[in-house]
């Protein structure tokens, strides 16, 4: 087998995560031509008032700047648009008057929605992730910062010079010592971003690495403690233990373990695989010697399975129990805080109001059970799940669950959003999020919008 190449694995990135159908009205305008990009938000105390209103906005007898129509805070009926200009707001707005006008549309701030961080797993890094939004905001740029210096103090890993690498095949992408520590900065600026516009949790969930920087998104770690968590344990992996393979199988958990089964009676010994990672129906991974991933992987071509095979050291499994000592050290000696969101494990799939010194021991050992995470935030009521990290391939995941668990979903309030991905503006992905946030009753500060995104 030969290793993925880069393009190999964007690719994979695109499939993993396929694009949203819903978007801000007047996204087909903007999404090619990001510099013009702006967004207008309208709300109104009813149906009939907010469509006048919008009505109003392109009249072209007014020659009021859009960005001077008052807005009222709070009221039941909201609608943004995205624009580049008045000629291409005029046909968004129509359209809209059109399509919905006629519709039932419900007051959008009648009753909150429960919303979930969901914080991205290593993977899913690209070159130059996050520098458009660098360039944008200097509160990204603020808590970016804060991270480069921490990392670069500390560990001697110049993660700033990564982000301004726009090299096709940067170095730092082969290295998890160089792109986990960027990931986490990326993601950390991203939930400061959201913060200060007005979009907190009321949980937060990780899958596999994403769960060191959900620790610190909901108070449980500091930004130091959580890089000094994934630096030792990143140094741990790549120095005592060898790397070997995964394998993306898409199947369920039940399917993979009865092809193990079958795989083993074949060769007549023990495969040295385990399962470690159960991300959906759709989707279980396992770890362990390239040799038997590959014979695995060459299975599931000849029943008819797609599967991803790739280098890796074997994160979630038993084979990581020779660091366990050393790295109690290191988790001993951070202080873990109380939490200041629901925090959900994908350990033991239970909310935690704090962790111990433990916890990441067995996350580190132990399968990561994202199905089993999101099937705990479903069962708190959970229906709006934004992704924190700078391309989303979990929403894909939590689809997959719902579609097995509840076949009419679709037809109920679940929403999915992103905060970037790849082949997209930073721009055009976040405001084109912000619109629909706030279009379904999600408070939005505009003023702290417009310090990144003038009007």
């Amino acid at each position: 087998m030969t290793d993925p190449t880069r393009d190999e694995m964007l690719a994979l990135l695109d499939e993993m995560a396929p694009q949203d159908s819903s978007k801000t009205p007047g996204f087909e305008y903007v999404q090619d031509n990001p510099d013009d990009t702006k967004i207008l938000h309208l709300s109104a105390p009813s149906l009939v008032t907010l469509s006048n209103k919008i009505r109003g906005v392109v009249d072209t007898n007014n020659n009021k700047q859009i960005d001077e129509i008052p807005i009222k805070r709070n009221t039941k009926f909201r609608q943004a648009f995205l624009y580049q200009n008045v000629s291409d707001l005029a046909l968004t707005t129509q359209k809209w008057l059109k399509t919905y006008q006629q519709s039932t549309i419900g007051p959008s701030t009648e009753k909150k929605s429960k919303l979930c961080f969901i914080i991205t797993c290593q993977g899913t890094h690209y070159p130059s992730m996050g520098l458009k939004l660098y360039s944008y905001s200097s509160l990204f740029r603020q808590h970016f910062n804060t991270c480069a210096k921490i990392v670069k103090t500390e560990y001697d890993v110049d993660i700033k010079q990564f982000l301004e690498d726009r090299s096709e095949s940067p170095d730092w992408m082969n290295f998890p010592r160089k792109f986990l520590p960027y990931l986490l900065a990326v993601q950390y600026g991203l939930f400061k971003q959201w913060e200060a516009w007005g979009i907190v949790p009321d949980y937060v969930l990780g899958l596999s690495f994403g769960e060191y920087g959900a620790a610190a998104m909901a108070g449980i770690l500091t930004l130091e403690e959580a890089f000094k968590l994934i630096m030792t344990r990143v140094e741990l992996m790549t120095k005592f233990i060898k790397e070997e393979a995964m394998c993306v199988g898409m199947m369920d958990r039940k399917t993979m373990e009865k092809m193990l089964e079958e795989a083993k009676k074949e060769v007549g010994e023990d495969i040295k695989l385990e399962i470690a990672g159960l991300n959906s129906p759709l989707q279980t991974c396992l770890v362990g010697s390239m040799k038997w991933a590959s014979y695995f992987a060459e299975i599931c071509t000849k029943n008819g399975i797609k599967s991803h095979l790739v280098p890796y050291h074997p994160y979630h499994s038993s084979l990581t129990e020779p660091i366990l000592p050393e790295f109690l050290k290191t988790t001993s000696s951070v202080k873990y805080e109380k939490a200041k969101c629901k925090f959900i494990s994908t350990v033991d799939c239970k909310l935690k109001g704090t962790l111990d010194s433990t916890y990441f021991l067995d996350h580190l050992k132990n399968a990561a059970n994202f199905m089993g995470g999101i099937e705990t935030a479903l069962g708190e009521g959970i229906t709006h799940f934004l992704e924190i990290g700078p391309h989303p391939i979990q929403l894909q995941m939590i689809r997959d669950i719902l579609d097995n668990n509840d076949p009419t979903y679709k037809e109920k309030d679940y929403m999915f959003f992103t905060s970037l991905r790849r082949m997209l503006d930073d721009k055009v992905c976040l405001l084109d999020t912000l619109g629909r946030l706030y279009s379904i009753g999600h408070d939005v500060d505009w003023k702290e919008v417009e310090k990144v995104f003038p009007a």
